[in-house]
């Protein structure tokens, strides 16, 4: 019976994170008009992802069998939301500013509030692993702790660099700005 109930998770989750990134990607493509922008925010959120999930092996962590499609969906969601906040004001920025100076003010102005965002996720989610009993919950509510603080450190250190880099192909493939 766990056999089989790790296998149709197995599929599950590769149908169910399909599908979330696919309406992601739609949603922020349709969000911002661009054909740019939905790649870069969903490589970077897929790598906060990465990260998170890659922890337990290097520290021989053995996982519930529905951590990853679990925590990866919850982490998405988590993680869109600081992404398109630091992104949709470097693009306001872009249109009458350099580069530089809307990387610099996206990054200032949206730090309080991923940072406000991250905590209180890592906070509610944390708070849970500790009083929680049940090693399914706690494990799950672990990953998710740490997960907002991987979103957090990422989408701040890592989109910024993304934006600057791509910063010509995302002024060419998006509407309305410069």
């Amino acid at each position: 019976a766990t056999y089989d109930l790790i296998q149709i998770t197995d599929h599950d989750f590769k149908v169910v994170n399909a599908v979330s990134i696919g309406l992601v990607f739609l949603i922020i493509l349709f969000t911002f008009q661009s054909l740019s922008i939905p790649l870069i925010l969903l490589a970077v959120i897929e790598f906060a992802i990465f990260v998170n999930m890659s922890i337990p092996y290097y520290t021989n962590t053995s996982l519930p069998f529905i951590a990853s499609i679990v925590v990866g969906t919850i982490q998405l969601g988590a993680t869109v939301d600081y992404a398109i906040l630091m992104t949709n004001r470097y693009l306001n920025e872009r249109k009458t500013k350099s580069k530089y100076e809307a990387i610099q003010i996206a990054l200032e102005t949206s730090i309080p509030s991923i940072l406000v965002s991250a905590f209180g996720f890592f906070a509610a989610t944390f708070g849970v692993k500790v009083y929680s009993h049940i090693d399914m919950i706690s494990s799950l509510c672990g990953l998710l702790s740490r997960g907002a603080i991987c979103s957090m450190i990422i989408v701040i250190c890592v989109l910024p660099t993304m934006l600057w880099i791509f910063d010509g192909v995302i002024l060419k493939t998006t509407r309305n700005v410069k």
